[in-house]
């Protein structure tokens, strides 16, 4: 028998329409994200906003 190769589509290709999930975070505090919004993937950059006091 021949074994089938299965496409394998990334985690983020599987998330639900406005599902976030956060892919990696960095020194300063910047997460890296995919986002389904209406049914289009997008991987954008998300850094914290500072507050003054």
């Amino acid at each position: 028998m021949e074994a089938k190769e299965k496409k394998k589509e990334p985690i983020y290709e599987k998330l639900a329409p406005g599902e976030i999930l956060i892919i990696s975070k960095d020194a300063d505090g910047c997460l890296e994200v995919a986002e389904n919004r209406n049914g289009e993937v997008k991987i954008r950059k998300v850094c914290p906003v500072e507050e003054n006091e």
